[in-house]
């Protein structure tokens, strides 16, 4: 994976982190728990995605884990 896709993958982690700023605010706390579980399943994969990627190239990644 280019570099550009890896710093868009971590600029998307940065926007849902914003987003959970607002979501801890809402009201309706069945909707927040909802927002609040989808926004973590994207951190997870979009962080997973770029880790992938780093050990891929670095040719084994022990070093990263």
């Amino acid at each position: 994976m280019p570099m550009k896709a890896q710093m868009d993958q971590l600029q998307r982690v940065v926007s849902l982190c914003v987003a959970l700023e607002w979501a801890t605010g809402c009201p309706d706390l069945a909707g927040r728990d909802a927002v609040l579980k989808l926004m973590g399943e994207e951190v997870s994969t979009t962080i997973q995605g770029v880790i992938y990627s780093a050990e891929s190239k670095g040719g084994g990644g022990a070093e990263m884990a």
